[in-house]
């Protein structure tokens, strides 16, 4: 029992979804979490979508896409409407495909997954959500 007289909740194993990058790799990933951030590197404001990746059973490893408010507010001028949670989650998770079909060595990009004003649209376009 809990302190408050509850019982335990049991905690649920991350559940590993696979992607077969176009690169031949194949990837497992899960979504961590999400946190707002002021990124050093000049990006400014935004959210970190952080993933826990493996590749083809090497050792997991962390990246992090960096959904900028900049493309939440180039979204809302070409689209009259913000992005909301799930569609910001989406184009960080279109950010993070793209990395896994395109990069060699996508671990050594950890902190360079970027969705901003130069790509939102072009990343979000196959979703159809404008």
């Amino acid at each position: 029992m809990n302190n408050d007289g509850s019982r335990p909740r049991a905690k649920l194993g991350r559940r590993y979804k696979v992607y077969a990058a176009e690169t031949g790799v194949s990837y497992q990933y899960f979504f961590g979490h999400r946190r707002h951030v002021v990124r050093p590197e000049g990006q400014g404001q935004g959210n970190d979508f952080e993933f826990v990746v493996t590749a083809d059973q090497h050792p997991p490893f962390v990246l992090r896409v960096f959904v900028a408010d900049s493309a939440v507010a180039r979204w809302r001028e070409a689209y009259g409407r913000d992005l909301d949670s799930n569609e910001q989650y989406a184009a960080a998770k279109m950010c993070l495909f793209q990395a896994f079909d395109t990069m060699e060595n996508v671990n050594e990009h950890r902190l360079s997954l970027v969705v901003d004003e130069q790509n939102v649209e072009e990343l979000l376009g196959p979703l159809e959500l404008a």
